[in-house]
């Protein structure tokens, strides 16, 4: 019976833990990446997936619809963005802007900033999930 309640004790830490992680998403990006990245995404991609990020002739790019069921990573949606974007020219941006653009994203789905700047090779091959954190 002790056993059981020692392995209980240590599930219950376990999953509360989890639950802490996942309520505090990650530090992805810089506050000044998002600044550019929110010019970058007004001459770039507005006229496709609206101003507000909420779509248009393009698919929207933040809020719960944007995520929802899709299992999306924040390195699935990077590539996306970096190889297929802009659709008059795809892939034609430079890194820095493209690590600016995703930052505006992510910000725009309520992850927070942090001291660590998003980086292009690092962001390819993030499995870190693309969760809503807004409300």
């Amino acid at each position: 019976m002790k056993a059981l309640t020692v392995i209980s004790v240590s599930l219950t830490a376990s999953l509360a833990a989890g639950m802490a992680h996942a309520s505090s998403p990650p530090t992805l990006y810089t506050v000044e990446q998002a600044r550019a990245g929110a010019n970058t995404y007004a001459q770039n991609c507005a006229m496709c997936h609206g101003a507000d990020l909420k779509g248009g002739v393009g698919p929207a790019l933040a809020g719960r619809s944007f995520v929802a069921g899709r299992g999306a990573t924040i390195g699935g949606v990077f590539a996306a963005v970096s190889q297929q974007m802009p659709a008059t020219d795809p892939g034609g941006l430079s890194h820095a802007q493209y690590e600016a653009i995703m930052a505006y994203i992510l910000q725009k789905n309520g992850y927070p900033a942090g001291a660590t700047p998003i980086n292009y090779d690092k962001a390819m091959k993030d499995a870190v999930p693309l969760v809503f954190q807004g409300k």
